[in-house]
């Protein structure tokens, strides 16, 4: 069976490691409903080393606030619900050990994910400690687990090239995971605080040192003076508060003394010894005004707390919404077939005669349009079929009647138009469209209409109209070659009255805005410099020829 166990463990390690998200979610469920309780006792320390590699993986590749959370909060609850305190002890330390080798290799991206599971780690340990009522052999266990692992590794030398930083987080976030789960008797504290007072004692790691001094006994320090100053006041202080937890313990534990112990042990280092003997002198000072004020403060005792169980602990963030979209489906579908059923019906009816007005109103403006002008002409002509244009009827019927009165409309507006132009009427009636729609007029009609009316208003203002129609029509933009004349240089001047800058070309704001023109410069046309060319190759050979070669030329015309 054990070598069953080890097998199934490093296969489950190479799952935890996989590239595909949803195998790892599989993979962390199994570990933690059906491995871990059921073969956890058959494990070894290398088995849960081996299963550990994988988990820091998984845990490596877990993207998304929420999701971290989760697989945080899973993995840790495997130390406080485990069958036993040995088993969940064993589990923790492998967890330390594997993040301390690993420590050095987390980038900063990732680093806050790892300060969460080492917070969720170390308050389900402690979580562990409360429901065995803080026995003093399990106590001793984790302690010493977090003392030979975080704070004071076997390898005590910062020289070693091993990272320490698991061990400052510990230090840091020791007492903010365990105030929830205070108050404990003094001789649990006692025994909580014991690998504290060792790291003030044999560590060299100044870092460490100085982590503990401000993360531990610094804050029952400040708590101790703050709830004594209250108590001389008469102030109540807030139950269950941290300043009122931590408080009783600096007044009450007797840190003096113990730090004067330390002190005064010919085994310390004796760089910690400054502060040490500085710890000591703050504490006394704090419970000589405890002593000297009288008041009581009573002495801190154990009250066992319920261990608080991790909610769906077996169930991914993924799943978990998927069920909780699904059951608020089914509520949505429960509520319709229950009550709101007649509240849909009512909003039908609404959209029903809301599109039944709509329809009304479109027949009633297509019904203006083809009517025109002159409904009682084709109240008379058509017949009452056609008369009914919006009355709740679902079209036009257009035949040959309807036609004709289309037709007599048109010829009666040609005629109107013919007589403001002369007395000529169109005989042949516009083309109309099947469906009714009747065409844009074009402007010269529009402004032969504006005539026509204004001659049946007005007895004879033939001028107005026309300054009314000039007023109506475009801009016009007369263009001149004598207004855009410019003067250039080396050309005559234009007259006086023509004359306009001297730019190459005017600027029209600066017209418009009435510029007077500028004095007339003539500028010179800069000459360029020639540049001296260079000598060619070809020239440079074809100079003269020496004398003595002249001489050498001479003697062989002799010979020849």
């Amino acid at each position: 069976m054990c070598i069953d166990a080890s097998a199934e463990a490093a296969a489950i390690a190479r799952r935890l490691a996989s590239c595909n998200a949803g195998a790892r979610e599989r993979t962390v469920r199994y570990l933690l409903s059906d491995f871990l309780p059921a073969s956890a006792p058959r494990l070894s320390a290398s088995d849960l080393l081996k299963l550990w590699k994988g988990i820091f993986f998984c845990f490596w590749h877990a993207d998304k606030p929420l999701y971290q959370s989760s697989v945080a909060t899973r993995l840790a609850s495997a130390v406080s619900a485990a069958p036993s305190p040995a088993d969940g002890a064993a589990f923790l330390a492998a967890y330390l050990t594997t993040l301390r080798r690993e420590w050095a290799h987390i980038d900063v991206h990732r680093l806050d994910k790892f300060y969460l599971l080492n917070r969720r780690f170390l308050h389900h340990a402690f979580l562990l400690l409360s429901a065995n009522s803080f026995a003093p052999d399990v106590t001793s266990q984790i302690v010493s687990i977090l003392s030979d692992k975080a704070l004071l590794p076997e390898a005590d030398n910062v020289a070693a090239g091993i990272s320490r930083g698991l061990g400052y987080h510990v230090a840091e976030a020791f007492l903010d995971e365990l105030v929830p789960l205070l108050p404990v008797s003094l001789q649990t504290m006692d025994a909580l605080l014991a690998p504290f007072f060792a790291v003030l004692e044999k560590s060299s790691d100044r870092v460490m040192v100085s982590k503990v001094k401000a993360g531990v006994f610094d804050r029952f320090l400040e708590s101790g003076n703050r709830l004594l100053e209250k108590a001389k006041k008469g102030e109540e202080v807030e139950k269950g508060s941290a300043e009122e937890k931590l408080g009783k313990v600096g007044l009450l534990f007797g840190f003096s003394k113990r730090f004067l112990d330390i002190g005064a042990k010919p085994e310390t280092v004796q760089s910690n010894r400054k502060v040490v003997f500085g710890l000591r002198d703050a504490f006394v000072k704090v419970e000589k005004g405890l002593e000297l004020s009288g008041v009581e403060i009573p002495v801190p005792k154990f009250e066992a707390t319920e261990v608080p169980v991790v909610p769906n602990a077996d169930c991914s963030m993924d799943m978990c919404g998927e069920k909780a979209g699904k059951k608020k489906k089914k509520a949505k579908k429960a509520a319709l077939a229950e009550g709101e059923k007649e509240g849909a019906k009512a909003l039908k009816q609404k959209k029903v005669k809301k599109e039944k007005k709509e329809k009304k109103q479109k027949k009633k403006k297509k019904a203006d349009i083809v009517e025109g002008g002159d409904v009682e002409d084709q109240n008379t002509d058509a017949p009452a079929e056609d008369q009914q244009m919006g009355d709740g009827t679902d079209g036009i019927t257009i035949d040959g009647t309807f036609l004709s009165n289309l037709q007599k409309q048109f010829e009666k507006a040609a005629a109107e138009a013919g007589m403001v132009n002369g007395g000529g009427s169109s005989s042949a009636s516009p083309a109309t469209p099947v469906n009714g729609k009747v065409a844009k007029k074009r402007k010269r009609s529009k402004s032969a209409d504006r005539l026509s009316g204004a001659s049946d208003g007005d007895d004879g203002s033939e001028g107005n109209l026309l300054t009314q129609d000039g007023e109506k029509s475009g801009k016009k933009v007369r263009f001149s070659m004598k207004n855009n004349l410019v003067w250039k240089p080396h050309n005559p001047l234009p007259p006086q009255c023509l004359r306009l800058p001297p730019s190459a070309t005017p600027r029209g704001s600066a017209l418009k805005k009435g510029v007077q023109p500028g004095p007339i410069k003539e500028t010179a046309t800069p000459l360029k410099k020639a540049k001296p060319k260079a000598k060619s190759v070809k020239k440079v050979l074809k100079k003269k020829p020496s004398s003595a070669v002249k001489r050498l030329r001479k003697l062989q015309s002799f010979s020849a």
